[in-house]
């Protein structure tokens, strides 16, 4: 196991490998490494995103670079950039580690627990969680939070709404199999833009027979089956009824649970991924390693950002060639992934923080957002790294 190697040590490694497989989404690290002067290789693209919202899309510069790409959702194979691919891809999903789940035993408890287990940043949850949640109409009704990235603001939510005494936000939990036999029901609402594949979580809780309520975001509509494995749900007071529903038919959530473990432990089993990988590797191997070289995506940060995003980077190229108020006003709406997720514009501005474009992005993102002494102090530093506007 090597972490963080070297430069002459990451080459040694890669000229050995029979096989690279670089599990990928929008990160200005891993696109330096693909930039990078590579060895001949044979090269696996393991998506880690369903790829429909900005940042996290797949541009189709990927794949004339990797010998193969495989997708981790069924519904990724279906989205513009793939469709049109003369070859059949594969698709495997996500492997979680079953086996830390192997004790499981339901643990008897008082009332009625919807947990949910994840990042809880803006760019991941759904935005109206807290709200939804607390409407549900139950007493006996708790909400279990385990995961970070914005558990704070989540809890200053409900403070706000005074329903706090309703929440419980635990942050990072190592043993999840400890609050998994716990839950009554796993409420898992993603936000719209959501760029969840095959969500090793939600994989977990259906493993132990948890039914699940999903919003039919990403990569989750393909995970879950209304009324045959969970509830899915297309509003909020959809799934707020759906909670109270689901205390009120025990039987059904039983049904449920019983359907979400069967599915699980025949779709999301780890040795039926391995035997997939096996077929990817053994036509590989029939194959010369070819010697990889990035498409030119352009020369500043700014510039490789645009890139990353494909065919949804226009109003961010059309900045790039001057003043154009239509486009920064696309900018300034930018969703919460597309500002502050992973891939985000905050992220390569953290990442390149000398670029003039992407100071100015994150400046006109953060005065739509009412931040405007951040906003300011951005727009400040674009123009005096030498951005005319």
């Amino acid at each position: 196991m090597h972490r963080q190697p070297d430069a002459h040590t990451q080459l040694g490694l890669l000229t050995q490998a029979d096989i690279v497989v670089v599990h990928f989404w929008n990160n200005p690290a891993l696109y330096e490494f693909l930039r990078d002067e590579l060895p001949a290789m044979h090269l696996v693209i393991w998506l880690k995103i369903f790829g429909g919202h900005a940042p996290q899309v797949v541009p189709r510069s990927l794949h004339g670079f990797a010998d193969t790409i495989v997708a981790a959702s069924p519904g990724t194979l279906s989205l513009p950039g793939f469709v049109e691919q003369q070859r059949d891809l594969p698709m495997v999903y996500g492997i979680a580690d079953f086996e830390r789940l192997n004790a499981f035993s339901r643990q008897a408890h008082t009332g009625f627990n919807v947990g949910y287990i994840g990042a809880v940043s803006p760019a991941k949850i759904h935005p109206a969680f807290v709200a939804m949640s607390a409407a549900v109409n139950l007493p006996a009704a708790r909400f279990i939070v385990c995961g970070t990235g914005g558990e704070q603001s989540l809890a200053q939510q409900a403070q706000a709404i005074g329903a706090a005494e309703r929440f419980e936000f635990r942050g990072y939990v190592e043993n999840i199999r400890v609050e998994l036999e716990r839950f009554d029901v796993f409420g898992y609402p993603l936000c719209a833009e959501t760029y969840a594949a095959s969500e090793k979580a939600l994989q977990e809780a259906m493993w132990v027979g948890i039914p699940p309520v999903v919003f039919p975001y990403g990569g989750i509509r393909y995970l879950v089956q209304d009324g045959v494995t969970g509830l899915v749900v297309h509003s909020e007071q959809a799934y707020t009824r759906a909670i109270e529903r689901l205390y009120h038919a025990p039987a059904e959530r039983r049904r449920l649970g019983a359907n979400a473990r069967e599915y699980a432990r025949a779709t999301f089993d780890p040795l039926r991924a391995v035997r997939q990988f096996d077929a990817v590797y053994a036509t590989l191997m029939q194959q010369p390693k070819r010697t990889l070289r990035w498409p030119d995506d352009g020369k500043t940060p700014a510039e490789w950002f645009v890139a990353a995003l494909g065919d949804q980077g226009a109003p961010f190229a059309r900045s790039l060639q001057g003043n154009d108020p239509g486009a920064e006003a696309e900018i300034a709406q930018a969703s919460d992934l597309l500002f502050s997720g992973e891939g985000g514009i905050v992220h390569y501005r953290n990442t390149y923080p000398d670029d003039p474009y992407l100071r100015f992005w994150t400046g006109l993102t953060l005065c739509q957002r009412g931040q405007i002494e951040r906003a300011q102090s951005e727009c400040a530093a674009a123009t005096a790294l030498g951005l005319a506007r």
